[in-house]
């Protein structure tokens, strides 16, 4: 039996820089792999099946085993095996992070002994954070996700996800964004992010979605003054609607004496280094 985790990922940084003519939307972000995973197991099986701990719709996991078997011309079938911990619609990576654990594993069960820069084409025909996710390393991601270039990730105690229980669509929130980018903005962000300054880096972070998923999905409003009362370094990952909150030297166990008192269950988890 093979083990593949599935690790979540937060966007410390989110620009939206253009809409395409194919309709995807070119992006400049700075990204965390997180401790936070599904698991998926892959054993061999005559027929390709899955079975899951939740329901998922259209589900990528069997899309991606499938396209795997007409590319690369297998027979076997497999059985897979899901647990899932990310939340969905969470703004997470859970999808992609699934698709890309996918390939590594039937990779692996299959005896493809293919490398991830030979699965690099395959991620990126099935999602736009799928590539970033098959590294799973910090990483500067611009484009349609189509290029990563590894950074170093910065020194936190740990990272509180907040979860409110909403299921966001992206693709509804990428249709309704007009786009206002502002290239001077995430370059002077970045610099600090490269050159360590991660006080000030994370003072003026900024996630350019925040404000149409607010308005698609309204009741995120008050969430968002919540999170901000808990700390001012909260932010929205991803198309929403998870909060995360880094916490620095000595001050993570307060974070979540904070979160606990409204009424929310945190989820403590850290960089996967």
């Amino acid at each position: 039996m093979i083990v593949e985790h599935a690790y979540a990922k937060v966007n410390l940084a989110l620009d939206v820089v253009r809409k395409r003519m194919d309709g995807y939307h070119d992006l400049k972000m700075i990204v965390l792999p997180l401790t936070l995973s599904d698991e998926l197991t892959f054993e061999h099986a005559d027929e390709l099946t899955l079975e899951s701990d939740v329901f998922i719709e259209q589900n990528a996991i069997m899309k991606t085993a499938q396209l795997m078997q007409e590319i690369f011309h297998v027979t076997q079938g497999a059985k897979i095996t899901l647990t899932k911990k990310i939340p969905i619609g969470a703004g997470l990576g859970g999808g992609s992070a699934d698709i890309a654990a996918t390939l590594r594993g039937l990779n692996t069960l299959w005896g493809l002994h293919l490398s991830l820069a030979e699965l690099e084409p395959h991620a990126l025909k099935l999602g736009s954070d799928t590539l970033f996710c098959l590294h799973n390393k910090p990483a500067y991601v611009y484009g349609r996700g189509d290029h990563v270039l590894f950074v170093a990730a910065p020194p936190l105690s740990a990272i509180y996800l907040v979860y409110p229980d909403l299921h966001v669509s992206t693709k509804t929130v990428f249709m309704k964004h007009e786009v206002q980018h502002q290239p001077k903005k995430f370059n002077r962000l970045f610099t600090l992010y490269n050159n360590e300054k991660y006080a000030e880096f994370f003072k003026k972070t900024y996630n350019d979605l925040t404000i149409t998923t607010q308005r698609v999905y309204p009741e995120l409003m008050a969430f968002h003054r919540t999170m901000k009362k808990i700390s001012p370094f909260a932010r929205m990952s991803g198309s929403g609607s998870t909060y995360f909150i880094p916490t620095f030297r000595g001050n993570h166990s307060k974070i979540a004496r904070k979160i606990e008192k409204l009424g929310y269950i945190p989820i403590k988890t850290d960089v996967k280094r």
